[in-house]
């Protein structure tokens, strides 16, 4: 059995060193195309060169992504890096300087990103996807990290939140803003808007969820001569008049694309907006189905807790008030040991039900078909899969910077090395369909 290479004596180390050029080389070819490299250096007059400092910063999120100061390492280890950079030799905090830097001009860059993606690459901004998500610190809140509604199920963690912009044809990102974690979409949406609104034209779409669906919001597009296609939540009066009395055969059927989908819609016209409401029986059935799911949890549950009660026992602690002057008691819908598990199920998925299932409604004030309404806001889904990106696959967490102008030039970062993937896609037709991660895999 051999137990050593036989190579061992012809192979001979040497001082040769090494990088991956491939993504290094895109950065840069991407950052030309988009006239970044003057407008940074602009921003920084003293010091190392901002535009060497940020392609680094972009490359290495792109490749290896640990930490800022594990960057630094990355970079000056290699000569031949730094030269490649136009860099010389820096400490570490430079290249926090150099995030703070960015964050505190964002939005200069921002707009520059904006009006170039429209001259250069002819992104007509026609139709915009605008979604909002959060990114949690493993930190003590500030006045920008804050406790709110986490995205990422981490109630526990103070936050930042995050708004994207998203053209429907390019799919390109071209629009990022950053708030207070407690910050609600109602609030974000103004602030995303106004971002992109100087590269909008009268007449363009924004589509949107129905937590940043409000008349505040609403009527400011209409007043600056947008449209808007965004989900709205049903009504008293949409049950009443509408779901109550819902037959398939009085619906008009919505093709949709995908096979075996049932959609079923309804178009009521208004003097200011159209209401479009839709019927999905996959929607119907999945949503029973995980409701049934859950009831069973609920029933095994509830026939624990009942077992611990008749054998005297102390309940869990979720279950008991620690107050002194609250007493809690138990009562039961209905019999647990008269009916059997099955009976007893059905009977209170029967109960939950409210006549809203599979019923969904969108709103806008431009007049498009069902299918056309249905189709856009779906295609929506693609500034979801770019906030997956940005967190899965470029990983913008961990964030290990605590000042306000450096978190929003760690974001701007990610921001970056997403718009040179998109890029990539956009130019590239055999791209299209690659996910982020093997995209950066083939540059390196």
């Amino acid at each position: 059995m051999q137990t050593a290479l036989k190579t061992l004596s012809i192979i001979k180390p040497n001082k040769n060193k090494t990088f991956p050029i491939g993504s290094i080389q895109t950065v840069k070819h991407i950052f030309e195309e988009l006239h970044l490299l003057p407008l940074l250096n602009s921003l920084k007059h003293c010091g190392h060169q901002l535009s060497g400092l940020t392609m680094g910063l972009v490359s290495y999120k792109m490749t290896e992504d640990l930490s800022v100061s594990r960057c630094h390492q990355w970079m000056t280890n290699n000569p031949w890096l730094l030269e490649y950079l136009q860099l010389s030799f820096f400490e570490d905090d430079a290249l926090y300087r150099g995030l703070a830097t960015l964050g505190e001009n964002q939005h200069q860059i921002l707009k520059h990103l904006l009006f170039t993606l429209k001259d250069q690459y002819d992104i007509g901004l026609d139709m915009v996807f605008m979604d909002w998500s959060t990114v949690y610190f493993e930190a003590k809140p500030s006045d920008y990290i804050k406790y709110g509604y986490s995205r990422d199920h981490r109630p526990d963690r103070p936050q930042v939140t995050i708004g994207l912009a998203q053209d429907q044809h390019s799919q390109l990102p071209v629009g990022l803003s950053i708030q207070p974690g407690n910050i609600n979409d109602q609030t974000h949406f103004k602030i995303t808007y106004r971002q992109i609104k100087p590269g909008l034209r009268q007449g363009s779409v924004l589509i949107f969820d129905a937590g940043a669906t409000g008349t505040p919001n609403l009527d400011l597009l209409v007043s600056d001569k947008m449209k808007y296609l965004s989900r709205m939540k049903l009504n008293t009066s949409d049950i009443k008049q509408h779901l109550n009395t819902f037959k398939k055969d009085e619906w008009t059927p919505v093709i949709t694309g995908k096979q075996d989908e049932q959609v079923y819609g309804k178009k009521l016209v208004f003097p200011s907006r159209i209401k479009y409401i839709y019927f999905s029986q996959n929607l119907y059935d999945d949503t029973l189905l995980n409701r049934r799911k859950h009831l069973e949890q609920e029933y095994d549950e509830a026939l624990n807790l009942w077992k611990t009660i008749q054998e005297n026992k102390r309940p869990r602690q979720k279950y008991r008030n620690s107050n002194h002057f609250l007493q809690t008691h138990f009562s039961y819908t209905f019999p647990l040991t008269g009916l059997t598990r099955e009976q007893a199920i059905e009977h209170a998925l029967q109960l939950s039900i409210t006549g809203k299932e599979g019923f969904f409604t969108l709103i806008s004030n431009k007049d498009f078909s069902l299918h056309e309404a249905l189709q856009f806001y779906r295609e929506k889904d693609s500034v979801e899969k770019l906030f997956n990106s940005i967190k899965n696959e470029l990983h913008i967490r961990p964030t290990r910077c605590w000042t306000q102008e450096a978190i929003d030039g760690s974001i701007l970062i990610v921001f970056l090395a997403q718009l040179v993937i998109s890029l990539l896609r956009y130019k590239y037709n055999s791209l299209r369909k690659i996910s982020t991660k093997f995209i950066m895999k083939m540059d390196q």
